[in-house]
C-alpha cells in the first residue's frame, strides 16, 4: 500500500470562500488564494462555521449509487452530534455524515443511523474517510480499509447541502480538505490504497471542495 498523502500546513479560512448555488455540477467552494495550490489547502471549521449550497439533486445521493470522500482533522468530536456533510430537505430526510458520540455516523437526518463505526476518525490526525454505496451496499473506509458495511436502498431527499454543519447547530471543529462527492460511481466496493495526491474531478464528480 502506498504511503498515506497528507495536504499541507497550509489552511484557508472559511471567510475566504463563495458558495455556488443552483447549477453546481464539479468544483466549487475554492478560495482565490488556493486556485492554483494543487488542492493542499484545508479548510479549518472552528465550530461556529458552515459551507452552504443552495438545494440541487446532482448533490444527494437520492437512490443512487455514490462515493462521498474527504481528509478530516477533527480538533475535538464531544457526545453530540458533529455534521461534516448534510442535504438538508427543510426536515427529516437527507444524507447525514458526521459523528454522534464520538463514533462515525451515516444516517437519514432526523430519523436512522443506518451504519455505525467505532469510532470517528482520530482527533489531532488526519483521516482519508469515504463512504460508498454499490448494488444496494454502504461501505465506510477509513485510509482505504473498509471498517464496514450494511444493505442499503435508501431514498435520500433532496436539500440545501451544509458543509461542517446540518443546519440544526451540530457544527464541525476541525479541517476539512478534498471533499468530493460522485453520484452514479461507487470508486471503493473493497479495501484500496489511500490516494497519494490531491484529488481530481473524475467522471460523475458533482462536487470537489475544501482544497
Amino acid at each position: 500500500m502506498s504511503s498515506l498523502w497528507y495536504p499541507s500546513v497550509k489552511q484557508s479560512p472559511i471567510q475566504g470562500y463563495t458558495g455556488f448555488g443552483g447549477g453546481v455540477t464539479s468544483a466549487a467552494f475554492r478560495s482565490t488564494a488556493a486556485a492554483d495550490d494543487g488542492g493542499e489547502f484545508s479548510v479549518d471549521f472552528d465550530g461556529n462555521d458552515r459551507l452552504i449550497l443552495a438545494s440541487n439533486a446532482v448533490l444527494s445521493p437520492n437512490d443512487d449509487t455514490f462515493t462521498w470522500e474527504a481528509w478530516l482533522y477533527p480538533d475535538a468530536w464531544g457526545s453530540s452530534y458533529k455534521s461534516i456533510y448534510y442535504n438538508e430537505p427543510g426536515g427529516a430526510g437527507g444524507f447525514w455524515l458526521g459523528s454522534y458520540n464520538s463514533d462515525w455516523v451515516v444516517r437519514t437526518g432526523g430519523t436512522t443511523n443506518h451504519i455505525t463505526i467505532d469510532p470517528s476518525p482520530t482527533i489531532g490526525e488526519w483521516t482519508h474517510v469515504a463512504v460508498t454505496r454499490a448494488s444496494g451496499t454502504i461501505r465506510v473506509f477509513y485510509n482505504g480499509a473498509e471498517k464496514g458495511n450494511v444493505s442499503n436502498s435508501t431514498n435520500f431527499s433532496t436539500g440545501a447541502t451544509y458543509i461542517g454543519d446540518d443546519g440544526g447547530g451540530a457544527t464541525f471543529d476541525g479541517k476539512i480538505t478534498n471533499l468530493r462527492f460522485i453520484k452514479g460511481t461507487a470508486l471503493y466496493t473493497d479495501h484500496f490504497a489511500p490516494p497519494s495526491a490531491a484529488l481530481t474531478s473524475v467522471t460523475n464528480t458533482k462536487l470537489l471542495c475544501c482544497n
